[in-house]
């Protein structure tokens, strides 16, 4: 884990994911570097960010709610650090 200023990034030999907490919107905001092209995307908490300027490593942003969120996308994120 690298904390940054605005970010924390997890990394293997390069950065697979990195995590921005809002404490006032009680989410967590996940960006994976995954092409959203290869991923369905759940509309009700992911999107496509590669045209949208955002701190942090990755294309595809997932918005976390609660805590079963997280087992959602578990397969996401091992397929994530799997390609980095």
């Amino acid at each position: 884990m690298h904390p940054q200023k605005h970010y924390m990034a997890f990394r293997r030999n390069r950065n697979f994911a990195s995590v921005q907490v809002y404490n006032q919107k009680r989410v967590v905001r996940v960006y994976l570097n995954l092409d959203p092209d290869t991923v369905a995307l759940d509309a009700s908490m992911m999107r496509d960010v590669r045209q949208i300027g955002h701190f942090g490593t990755g294309d595809l942003e997932i918005t976390l709610k609660n805590k079963n969120d997280i087992t959602k996308i578990d397969t996401l994120i091992a397929a994530s650090y799997a390609a980095s």
